[in-house]
């Protein structure tokens, strides 16, 4: 298995652009590199060329600004783009879409796209950062995030080898809705990290493709959670934490190209790495699906655990390695309620895989979800509690296998058994509906709110108020406005036997 390179970038360097504005209050949206629809030329917008001087504008004046890229491809001289170092005012970056909004840069150096480390808190969405090929091979990488959130933003590696968010540091750092992925002749090394001490990153409802290392967590007191993660084509390990990092992953869905699944090392820090209800499929056989170790010495313990999930398709179940002595921390790997491979190469290290496995093929669909019959199928743990939906937000637990009793199941998706057909139309399916509350025969103000119910569960409901059309409702309904005069209320039960022939009804007047 290949080592990774943990890279120091450059410092930063100077940007083009000077700034403009005076220190005061500063409530500006910048439109880049000019008006467009999404930023016409109204009100306080400006007009501005380039984004580095657009990030570079000192606010400071506790006022949140808008930079709004117009569709096309924003390039720099510089190698990278960079906040004004001391600037405290919120920033919101927004693009056309990540297929209509690039950023790029033609700059040379070991260096991150865009560096959004400081004081700022900033959120970018809807665009795409391209690392360019004129970085050095393996080498840069699209960003670095502090306390920032990103929502549908692609990074696309044009360069072989660059990392995608390569460095999260402090707390509060999210990414969300977006892809990691190499084109062309580029690719990616270290897909998404919270790779500085302390830093914090949440990552869900995103995919890597192709990426060498998925998800890392380095560094003590560094946190990943990820949730909802689809990585598709990983090359060497699909989640690593090592010294002293942590991760926690929930409902997500790995395939690697012969590589470890969960990866556990510790030096003077502990490594945990927590994995609920995710399925794993290698298509080698030379890495076991989950591997835990130390490198040399310290006291710091290297830990994996992992339960309901799938992992399939690997050389073996688990492989653990470290020294005995005095200060040297431990190596485990447990296993609950999962379905893997159980065996494993263990040297001084502890592996508990003895609750509720198995090794059993799971007969997975080709999107990596459960058929019926297969024998992951209410295979997880019995006790109540734990998540709660699956990775497409379907309710868990379900009962899957008609026991009568619902028990959760191994993996990211939770088997929904097919629904019966209605039953067939008759007089006798069909609910009836129920006003519980309303106005009597005045009503003061033009306001009326109705309650009502059906006599079947799951119903769902139907209203009309005099002559307007029926449309829609769910009780309690409310009007206002109304006119002074009669009026009529009506609702209707509908259910799976059809809809109530007979509307529940409630005449009023407003008065005048």
């Amino acid at each position: 298995m290949p080592g990774k390179r943990l890279f120091g970038y450059a410092a930063a360097i100077g940007l083009l652009g000077t700034l403009i504005g005076p220190a005061t209050a500063m409530a500006t949206t910048f439109c880049v590199p000019t008006y467009s629809a999404a930023c016409p030329n109204a009100g306080g917008n400006v007009a501005q060329a380039n984004l580095e001087t657009a990030m570079q504008t000192k606010g400071d004046d506790t006022v949140a600004d808008r930079i709004v890229i117009a569709p096309g491809t924003i390039n720099t001289n510089a190698n990278s783009y960079q906040l004004l170092s001391g600037d405290s005012d919120d920033l919101e970056i927004v693009g056309a879409g990540p297929a209509a909004t690039s950023i790029t840069s033609t700059g040379t150096a070991n260096e991150f796209l865009v560096d959004l480390s400081g004081a700022r808190k900033v959120t970018v969405r809807d665009l795409t950062l391209l690392i360019p090929a004129s970085f050095p091979d393996s080498l840069g990488g699209a960003l670095q995030i502090e306390g920032d959130t990103l929502e549908k933003v692609d990074i696309v590696s044009l360069n072989p080898g660059s990392d995608g968010v390569a460095s999260a540091v402090g707390p509060g750092n999210v990414f969300r809705d977006g892809e990691v992925r190499g084109e062309g002749a580029g690719s990616i090394d270290n897909g998404i990290s919270a790779s500085n001490p302390g830093g914090s990153l949440l990552v869900e409802d995103s995919t890597i493709r192709g990426a060498s290392w998925a998800l890392t967590s380095t560094g003590s007191g560094s946190m990943l959670a990820a949730r909802r993660i689809r990585e598709i084509d990983t090359r060497t390990y699909g989640v690593v934490v090592s010294n002293g990092g942590i991760a926690t992953v929930e409902n997500s869905i790995f395939t690697l190209d012969d590589g470890i699944g969960l990866f556990a090392s510790a030096a003077a820090d502990d490594s945990t790495l927590n994995a609920d209800h995710v399925t794993v499929v290698n298509t080698g056989s030379s890495y076991p699906a989950l591997e835990a170790k130390k490198f040399g010495g310290g006291a710091g313990d290297a830990a994996i655990s992992v339960s309901n999930s799938i992992l399939r398709g690997f050389g073996a179940g688990y492989k653990t390695e470290t020294a005995i002595g005095p200060g040297i921390g431990l190596v485990s790997i447990k296993a609950r309620y999962s379905n893997l491979p159980s065996s494993g190469a263990s040297i001084n290290g502890s592996v508990d895989f003895t609750t509720g496995n198995v090794d059993v093929d799971p007969l997975l669909k080709a999107d990596l979800s459960l058929p019926a019959g297969s024998p992951s199928i209410d295979a997880g743990d019995p006790a109540a509690g734990g998540l709660t939906a699956d990775f497409l937000s379907a309710p868990r637990p379900v009962d899957g296998n008609a026991d009568g009793i619902a028990r959760r199941d191994q993996g990211a998706f939770e088997y929904q058994p097919p629904q019966p057909p209605p039953p067939p139309f008759s007089p006798g399916n069909l609910p009836q509906t129920t006003i519980l509350k309303g106005p009597g025969g005045k009503l003061a103000r033009g306001k009326a709110k109705f309650s009502f119910k059906s006599s079947q569960t799951g119903s769902r409901f139907e209203c009309k108020l005099d002559r307007r059309k029926a449309a829609k409702c769910k009780s309690p309904k409310r009007y206002t406005g109304l006119k002074p005069g009669k009026h009529i209320f009506k609702v209707w039960a509908i259910s799976a036997g059809g809809k109530d022939p007979s509307p529940a009804k409630r005449r009023f007047r407003v008065p005048r």
